[in-house]
């Protein structure tokens, strides 16, 4: 998800600059709702490199100490 959080991150940035800038151009609105998504997903990949991988590294954790125990 790292991959995607960096991303994510550069394609709001770029259209975040290109879409509320002020600039007027014929795909203004399209540029400012790919923003929009790309904002939504840079908060997912975020939400999930924090809640989901730290998860993962506790139940990692436990089948390890649980595999220790039983040997």
């Amino acid at each position: 998800m790292k991959n995607y959080t960096s991303q994510f991150l550069i394609v709001t940035l770029i259209t975040g600059l290109l879409g509320f800038t002020g600039l007027e151009f014929t795909g203004s609105s399209i540029v400012r709702f790919v923003f929009l998504i790309s904002v939504v997903g840079l908060l997912v990949s975020c939400l999930d490199a924090v809640l989901i991988s730290t998860n993962m590294k506790k139940l990692r954790f436990k089948n390890l100490r649980n595999k220790l125990r039983n040997q």
